[in-house]
């Protein structure tokens, strides 16, 4: 009984502090380029999101359905908030999840030391507020990983059944998810065989596998149709994936602040990193059980890892370090097991994530409450009157669409082919002919002209707004080019 009780209290003691904690981050009102796809995605009607998905996206849509019923449950005024809430809805029931199944499989110590790894570590930061689907997609994996497990031992019939629900939902919100389910159900089966567990439960597990993977079969044609159209622009390039590595040791961005204490959240991220590391030469010290979470752990994530890489130099490049972050929480469930374990190494970490947690959080906290968005909006509607179209630049109609409704925004298609939301381009097609102003402004990026103001968001350090004054030649003569490069497109002329 008192130990139930110990184990209630810190568990309950772990989920209100990180509830407290994190959810005091949620007053941000800050969205970055890909967060405001994501809710104007989500924003638009079912119809409308669909038609995106299969004609302009091609990602899959199971993220933006779970944000489109969360803001729906917001009042308009607090959906910002509600957009960042859902992510850390997600982060708070993968910290249950630990709690409860984990727990049944592994013990209280190791939940417990789980859960707060979960909670401590610098990038749990990152994913517990971007309005995008990598919490989504680290939670379901990170389920998967349990479930998966799970039926190598003594597996009801509900295991199979949890572990297709989990697989199916991971696949439809990432693809990244493929390469690492094909990885875990391909251990599966080698544990099966090498245990002489095959002829027992071979033929649910051939079920389960036949079942998920073929309920994403339908959505699989979308990416294999029109794939190639829609990523021609494909912004991941040789040199990010020269830099994936660095999932293993910076917690954040480059272009996300990084202040006096950065040198912190780093020596965390790269200490975990030595420390699973480490593991592999620690194995005599598990039990079974623990041994076989570490080993998959480690290895569905390295596999893919190296997969991925393999297909970058192969195909095209398709590694980030942002991306990586959905096999985050598998990445720290193989480090909870060596913290858990070797008690030396577990307590100076777990001392050293504590002390250090707070540099971390300073850092996500200025971030998170950065005006320089903010300021653009306002001296924008203060200043500029609303008769007036912005162009804009490099994505930034993204910007304009959402901060600045009211504004007619004349999105300025470049030779670099910027992705840009179908409706609003359509909407306003009819202005790019009229006559413009004497004088005009635009919004970039980059300075368009030596006339410009820019509003610094450490937000995203890459994304600064800038406003500039363009003149009447120049501004017809960027949407000339612009109305004549999106011509070409729809005629299948190339550009």
């Amino acid at each position: 009984m008192t130990s139930k009780l110990n184990f209630r209290f810190l568990a309950g003691s772990l989920i209100f502090m990180a509830i407290v904690v994190y959810g005091s981050l949620l007053n941000n009102l800050n969205l970055w380029n890909d967060e405001l796809y994501s809710v104007l995605m989500a924003k638009g009607s079912w119809s409308e999101m669909w038609e995106l998905l299969l004609t302009e996206d091609s990602k899959p849509p199971l993220y933006y359905a779970y944000l489109k019923i969360i803001l729906v449950l917001f009042p308009q005024e607090y959906e910002i908030r509600a957009a960042h809430f859902a992510s850390l809805l997600l982060f708070i029931g993968a910290l249950l999840f630990v709690l409860t199944e984990v727990r049944k499989d592994y013990g209280d110590r190791l939940s417990l030391v789980m859960a707060a790894i979960f909670v401590l570590m610098p990038c749990s930061l990152w994913l517990a507020f971007e309005v995008r689907t990598y919490m989504l997609s680290a939670f379901l994996l990170f389920a998967a990983l349990i479930y998966g497990i799970r039926i190598l031992d003594n597996p009801q019939n509900t295991d199979f059944i949890k572990l297709a629900f989990a697989t199916v939902l991971g696949l439809y919100s990432h693809y990244y998810c493929l390469v690492w389910l094909f990885c875990l159900y391909t251990g599966i089966l080698y544990c099966l065989f090498r245990e002489k567990k095959l002829k027992k439960n071979g033929k649910k597990f051939f079920l389960t596998a036949v079942a998920a993977f073929g309920l994403f079969i339908p959505w699989l044609i979308v990416p294999l149709s029109t794939g190639a159209d829609i990523s021609k622009f494909w912004y991941v390039t040789p040199e990010f994936v020269k830099l994936s590595p660095m999932f293993f040791l910076n917690p954040f961005e480059p272009e996300i602040l990084q202040s006096v204490f950065y040198m912190a959240t780093s020596f965390v991220t790269t200490a975990f990193s030595f420390a699973v590391l480490c593991g592999v030469f620690s194995l005599t010290q598990f039990n079974a059980k623990e041994k076989k979470l570490f080993l998959f752990a480690f290895w569905t994530f390295v596999a893919t890892y190296f997969i991925l890489i393999g297909l970058s130099f192969i195909i095209r490049p398709l590694v980030t370090a942002r991306y990586l972050k959905i096999f985050a929480l598998i990445w720290y469930a193989a480090g909870a097991v060596i913290l858990c374990k070797i008690k030396t190494i577990g307590k100076t970490f777990l001392f050293a994530a504590i002390a250090l947690f707070g540099f971390s959080y300073h850092d996500i906290a200025e971030i998170s409450f950065d005006l320089g968005i903010k300021n653009a909006v306002t001296e924008i509607k203060t200043y500029i009157p609303k008769s007036y179209k912005l162009l804009t630049l490099d994505n930034s109609n993204l910007f304009c669409e959402y901060y600045l409704p009211e504004y007619i925004c004349l999105a300025v298609v470049g030779e670099q082919g910027e992705i840009l939301r179908k409706p609003s381009l359509m909407k306003n097609i009819a202005y790019y002919s009229d006559e413009m102003q004497e004088m005009n402004f635009a919004l970039s990026i980059y300075s368009l002209t030596n006339d410009c103001l820019t509003y610094t968001s450490i937000y995203r350090r890459g994304h600064n707004i800038k406003l500039c004054k363009i003149s009447k030649e120049q501004s017809e003569q960027m949407l000339k080019n612009s109305l004549e490069l999106r011509l070409k497109k729809i005629k299948g002329v190339d550009s």
